[in-house]
């Protein structure tokens, strides 16, 4: 090496062992004069790393080489981050995955809207079409209590008045039969729905055909024929229950279960002959019936009489043989018996003679409502301010043990108007 008498290296190093071709210039004495490093075997230099290359100056001289180094060491070399996840980022593929990506995400959510939707309008359509078929049913049954009333015949009306009754009460279920069809079901109710309109139609031909049999029903003779007309009438509204509650309601249920809808109420005690009117459609239960629409001869008589006061009304219950006394509203165990009867007491509170008054008693278990047996007597004549009663048969097959209802009914004369008290509801429970 040449070196001046500071000991400043002016030359080349030697080449070093393994390296071809000569190394670069050194750039010339230090640059402030100095030589050297301080301290008296230590050594200074700064390396600022560049992308993995780094320069630093060590030893005892001063001259500074540039070398494939870590930049790290004595030097406290500098490095500089590749930046490769930007470059990523900014590459087109890269852009592209990421577009996909946004737009399958954004295709899932819409999926998910629409389905949400799709499933609201579903339910929407449900509830909708539910809340219209209850409005129709509704409106039957009170088409049916109407009928009650008019079969009570309380005015005594004649047969052709009769007629006219259910004739009006004919033209309003037709009416219902139209709304019906009307309706807009659901893609899964449409056979339920025609079924609907099946069950309103028999209950439309059974008016009819109940209007054109009360002449002869009316005026026959003959309780055994009477009540076999008008009970062959009274079967088209039970037939209309059945397929109501068969053919309406039990795949109404199925399909708002398969659709896995909750909270949609199907109508399904909307009966045209509920509880004990069910009984109406055989001859016995019919023939119960007939006293009262042939009641017409007595009340023209009541009718023509002004200023008289006409009214009967329940004066009391026991049970037989035991002779337990009823509380209307209370419950009552009654001992089993083989021998079990109701006798009502009925009294005359109106100011004229009553003939052909009804007593009616339906003893039904709260368990099993549809069970309920019904039986009725007549007092043939009961004077004004008298008391008269009667022994009803009590219930073939009661379910012992179970809380049961004992309605009682004395059926109103033609011209009364006060019945509060010809009716009566009494808690029983028949036990060992």
């Amino acid at each position: 090496m040449d070196v001046d008498e500071t000991g400043t290296d002016f030359g080349y190093d030697d080449q070093p062992t393994g390296v071809s071709g000569p190394l670069p210039p050194a750039e010339g004495p230090n640059p402030r004069g100095r030589g050297g490093s301080k301290g008296s075997s230590g050594s200074r230099g700064r390396g600022s790393g560049r992308g993995g290359s780094g320069r630093g100056s060590g030893g005892g001289g001063g001259g500074r080489r540039r070398g494939s180094g870590s930049g790290s060491g004595s030097g406290g070399g500098r490095r500089r981050s590749s930046g490769g996840g930007s470059a990523t980022l900014q590459s087109p593929a890269a852009r592209i995955t990421m577009a996909v990506g946004g737009a399958l995400v954004l295709i899932v959510v819409l999926v998910l809207v629409v389905r949400g939707c799709q499933r609201s309008a579903l339910e929407d359509s449900y509830r909708s079409y539910m809340g219209d078929v209850t409005t129709i049913v509704t409106a039957s049954g009170k088409e049916s209590d109407s009928l009650q009333e008019i079969l009570q015949n309380k005015n005594g009306a004649k047969a052709p008045e009769l007629q006219v009754q259910v004739r009006d009460l004919a033209g309003k279920a037709e009416g219902l039969v139209g709304q019906a069809e009307a309706l807009s079901s659901p893609d899964s109710l449409t056979a339920a729905n025609q079924s609907l309109v099946t069950a309103l139609q028999y209950r439309v031909t059974g008016l009819k055909a109940l209007a054109d049999s009360l002449p002869s029903v009316v005026d026959s003779k003959n309780r055994a024929y009477a009540s076999a007309t008008l009970a062959s009438a009274m079967q088209r509204f039970l037939a209309s229950d059945v397929i109501y509650q068969d053919s309406f309601v039990g795949p109404s249920k199925r399909a708002l279960a398969d659709a896995g809808i909750t909270g949609v109420q199907v109508p399904d005690r909307q009966f045209f002959l509920s509880g004990v009117r069910a009984d109406q459609a055989s001859p016995t239960g019919a023939a119960q019936l007939i006293p009262a629409l042939q009641r017409t001869g007595t009340a023209d008589t009541a009718t023509g009489t002004t200023g008289v006061l006409r009214g009967t009304g329940i004066a009391g219950v026991q049970a037989l043989p035991q002779g337990v006394e009823l509380q209307a509203g209370s419950d009552t165990e009654i001992q089993a018996s083989d021998k079990l009867e109701w006798q009502v007491t009925v009294e005359n509170s109106g100011d004229a003679t009553e003939t052909n008054v009804v007593v009616r008693a339906t003893f039904a278990s709260d368990a099993s409502p549809k069970d309920a047996q019904t039986v009725e007597k007549e007092i043939a004549s009961i004077a004004r301010g008298e008391q008269q009663s009667v022994t009803l048969p009590g219930p073939k097959s009661p379910t012992f043990g179970e809380d049961s209802v004992l309605k009682v009914e004395v059926v109103p004369v033609p011209g009364e108007e006060k019945t509060d008290n010809n009716r009566a509801e009494y808690p029983v429970k028949i036990v060992f």
